[in-house]
């Protein structure tokens, strides 16, 4: 099941997991190093940690209202949070890097905006996904292979980028995909970010995005196959229609999550504010009703206060229809209202 915690400025109640936590993998990148390549005014950084074969899109089944078995849930959190770039074709990326070990995959992303056409929120933002040692890509191979289809070709950092265009029910999405290293793919959905990560990945320093000091890094367990943080950037919110700092929580601070799908099929979400009707806030956040229980469905969550300024709600993974909708709730709450395909 998932359990929710809220952190307070006044108070602090910190909702720890019983479960054993997986060992960390060993990997030729840190998380520490790849977030030093995002840019400083990144909001919302959502990741999977390997080693895990790259998921098959193709080979995934339909969606189904039974019960899915641990790695079924792990793969389709993936491709709708970290990887939801790589449901697009990009000039038939998927193909290249099927099968081969990924170690850690990142999506660093600011700037929501939405559609012209309605469907998923625009964002500016880069996927960065690093192949466990020894496992390369041959990114001449795809650069030769897409001299067709690509839209044009960009030259970042030294570094050849393909520009790719799919037009969509909610209009023409535009990425741009490099090859840092050998062992390194990227995606980008605005050239200005893209060109932030390539720099600072050939060296240039900066301030990192996201730093250790903020709170909600004590909420996230960055070791799990998928996790996820956001910290609030009020700079943003006229503009950003998934900002609390609209109408929702004027109070709000940021919002962390993890799946844990192989030890007890749950979730974990950390939402971190200064209001005191943080009730209302999570069930407006997750578009559920105002109640103990609040199906829609087979979907259920139940509140507790375990202590002062703080609420934990607990959501079970099984069946199908759960994970379905906490990935709708999650993805809202991170400035991803829908993802690029749609569907899980």
């Amino acid at each position: 099941m998932l359990v929710i915690a809220f952190w307070f400025r006044t108070g602090m109640c910190v909702a720890q997991s019983a479960a054993k936590q997986p060992q960390p993998v060993p990997r030729q990148f840190t998380l520490d190093r790849v977030l030093s390549w995002l840019p400083a005014d990144t909001e919302v950084v959502i990741g999977a940690s390997g080693p895990f074969p790259f998921p098959d899109l193709a080979a995934l089944p339909a969606p189904s209202s039974g019960e899915l078995s641990p790695a079924e849930l792990a793969l389709r959190a993936q491709f709708n949070l970290p990887l939801s770039l790589f449901q697009l074709n990009n000039g038939g990326l998927r193909e290249s890097l099927k099968d081969k070990r990924v170690a850690l995959a990142i999506e660093g992303s600011r700037h929501f905006r939405p559609p012209p056409l309605g469907g998923a929120m625009r964002y500016e933002g880069c996927a960065i996904v690093v192949m466990e040692s020894g496992t390369e890509i041959d990114a001449d191979a795809f650069m030769k292979s897409t001299a067709s289809s690509a839209r044009r070709f960009e030259k970042i950092a030294g570094l050849s980028v393909a520009a790719f265009e799919e037009r969509k029910e909610n209009g023409v999405w535009t990425t741009f995909v490099a090859f840092p290293r050998k062992d390194i793919v990227a995606i980008a959905t605005d050239l200005a970010y893209l060109r932030t990560v390539l720099t600072r990945l050939n060296g240039t320093p900066g301030p990192r995005a996201l730093p250790n000091s903020l709170p909600e890094w004590r909420y996230v367990n960055t070791r799990t196959p998928v996790w996820g943080i956001r910290h609030y950037d009020k700079s943003q919110a006229r503009l950003d229609p998934t900002s609390p700092f609209q109408d929702t929580d004027p109070r709000a601070v940021g919002v962390t999550f993890y799946f844990e799908p192989f030890e007890r099929k749950q979730a974990l979400i950390t939402y971190l504010s200064a209001t005191e009707d943080y009730r209302s806030v999570l069930l407006d956040h997750l578009s559920m009703a105002d109640a103990d229980a609040a199906p829609r469905g087979e979907f259920q969550i139940h509140f507790r206060q375990p202590g002062p300024g703080a609420l934990q709600g607990s959501v079970s993974l099984s069946p199908a229809e759960a994970l379905y909708r906490l990935l709708f709730g999650l993805a809202a709450m991170l400035g991803h209202s829908a993802s690029v395909i749609g569907g899980c």
